[in-house]
């Protein structure tokens, strides 16, 4: 044995057994910058701007999750929620979406741009959790993948709110039950003050709507359903 000699790698081994504990602090450490400034680059991609649709293979995204532009439209219709680019959501975008998100482009090896978002129209002008958004990820021919939805419940009452709003009949027939069901209070002695009273009440309910809802710049859902505006 030559005490002249070192064995440089028993050397190296030896330095690395006696800073073992500060170099597992600094490998978490580095994964966890790491990992942090992954999130910050997807979040990023989220908020993009103007990013086409990357074209996936169909065979490797759960084909429970993918929906047509019709099926998302009528789900905002129905709710009265916008379809927007998610670059103009306001809300904050939940860890595991970004997740899901980086699942993904691990699955199918690419970098994933082009992302929607279904919420309220408020949601698109300030941040409210007891909303409840829903992040799709663009496709081609007008589809669209699911990656996650957070935030509070729909109200069940919300569809019945929304329904006056939902197109021009179901606005005509909203005002129409209104007026039927206030003439029907009004105590009548005959058909033809019934029906009198029945087209004047109508008429007269139908320019308070119009005035309450030009006054509160409100719109069709069919209309702004992924309108970017705030009408």
């Amino acid at each position: 044995m030559n005490f002249n000699t070192i064995d440089l790698h028993k050397a190296l081994q030896e330095i690395r057994r006696a800073n073992a504990t500060n170099d597992v602090l600094e490998e978490v450490n580095y994964l966890l910058e790491d990992g942090h400034h992954k999130d910050l680059i997807v979040k990023d991609q989220i908020k993009s701007k103007g990013r086409k649709p990357r074209k996936l293979d169909i065979t490797k995204l759960n084909p429970e999750h993918i929906y047509t532009l019709e099926q998302i439209k009528s789900l905002c219709i129905k709710y009265r929620l916008r379809f927007l680019d998610a670059s103009i959501f306001k809300g904050e975008i939940p860890y595991m979406a970004v997740l899901r998100i980086k699942e993904l482009e691990k699955e199918n090896d690419c970098k994933l741009e082009g992302f929607k978002v279904v919420a309220p129209k408020k949601m698109f002008q300030l941040s409210d959790k007891d909303s409840d958004p829903i992040l799709f990820l663009q496709l081609t021919n007008d589809r669209f993948y699911f990656i996650h939805k957070w935030g509070g419940e729909i109200n069940v009452f919300r569809s019945l709110l929304a329904f006056p709003f939902m197109n021009v009949t179901t606005m005509f027939w909203s005002l129409f039950l209104m007026a039927l069901v206030l003439t029907i209070c009004i105590p009548t002695f005959s058909a033809y003050l019934f029906a009198f009273l029945l087209v004047h009440s109508f008429i007269g309910i139908c320019g308070l709507a119009c005035l309450i809802i030009f006054s509160l710049r409100e719109n069709l859902s069919d209309i702004e359903w992924d309108s970017m505006y705030y009408s």
